[in-house]
């Protein structure tokens, strides 16, 4: 078990919790490979039948990921998560979502805090997600110049439609329970003491079921949201923007503006 990566069982459920308060709970690859290990290792364990991920966090779930824990520089590694290679590993983040979206257990988020980044994403492939009433959610790529992958992007859409991605990521606004209530992003908004309280009660309602029946249902709805493939001509054009940006000087003037804490002045080049 990781320092940062723990878990409980609760009769059918498993409780995952992650605790990195020196980084605001920022995923690195540690946290990612260990949460991936017990979701793969609870898949032969026939008494688990729901999963739920959470952080210890009272305000901050999860600040995102933590590209700095990294052993190559930020724009490869964001260059690594973002143009996946379908002949190399995928990086822990694109991993940690295929593992939950592919487990035969339902997952569930218990978002106890705000939320951010890559974060957000690898909780929007949980089967539910619940999320605390005083906390906010953001996506800041095009606040720090950076660029997003299209197998994330799509997610998004499955969730919320083309006009509330368009919002979460054209503005890198922060948003709250409010807002997340409208766009539907999250399936339960509850009071904060209560998110896991109500995620443990919602996981003994489910692991009631029929695992084999429940495992059924999810794999196919899940293999119907990731039926939209595109062409590898469209592929080849989301690659070359995406390295446009990775290669352009609003990304070093964004980096700039990051580690100097001021507002970035960007160019279009």
């Amino acid at each position: 078990m990781s320092k940062f990566v723990k878990f409980e069982d609760f009769n059918h459920t498993r409780v995952v919790t992650f605790n990195r308060p020196e980084k605001k709970n920022a995923f690195n690859e540690e946290i990612l490979n260990h949460i991936s290990t017990i979701i793969k290792d609870s898949e032969h364990l026939s008494n688990i039948r729901t999963i739920i991920i959470t952080s210890v966090g009272e305000k901050i779930f999860s600040s995102g990921y933590d590209i700095s824990s990294d052993s190559i520089d930020s724009k490869e590694s964001l260059l690594k998560i973002h143009l996946i290679d379908k002949e190399t590993k995928n990086h822990p983040l694109m991993e940690v979502s295929k593992i939950i979206r592919e487990s035969s257990k339902i997952v569930i988020a218990a978002i106890n805090g705000s939320i951010f980044g890559g974060t957000l994403e690898v909780m929007l492939n949980c089967d539910f997600k619940f999320f605390s009433k005083e906390s906010i959610f953001c996506m800041p790529p095009v606040k720090l110049g950076i660029f997003y992958n299209y197998d994330g992007l799509r997610n998004f859409i499955n969730k919320v439609g083309i006009s509330n991605t368009k919002k979460i990521f054209f503005t890198g606004d922060k948003f709250n329970a409010k807002d997340a209530e409208e766009m539907k992003i999250f399936d339960f908004i509850v009071d904060h003491k209560d998110v896991l309280k109500e995620s443990l009660k919602l996981a003994e309602k489910i692991s009631e079921n029929a695992p084999l029946s429940l495992a059924s249902i999810k794999k196919s709805i899940n293999t119907f949201e990731d039926s939209q493939q595109i062409s590898e001509n469209d592929y080849s054009k989301i690659k070359e923007s995406i390295l446009k940006a990775a290669n352009s000087m609003d990304y070093i003037e964004a980096q700039d503006a990051f580690k100097s804490k001021r507002k970035p002045k960007f160019q279009g080049n």
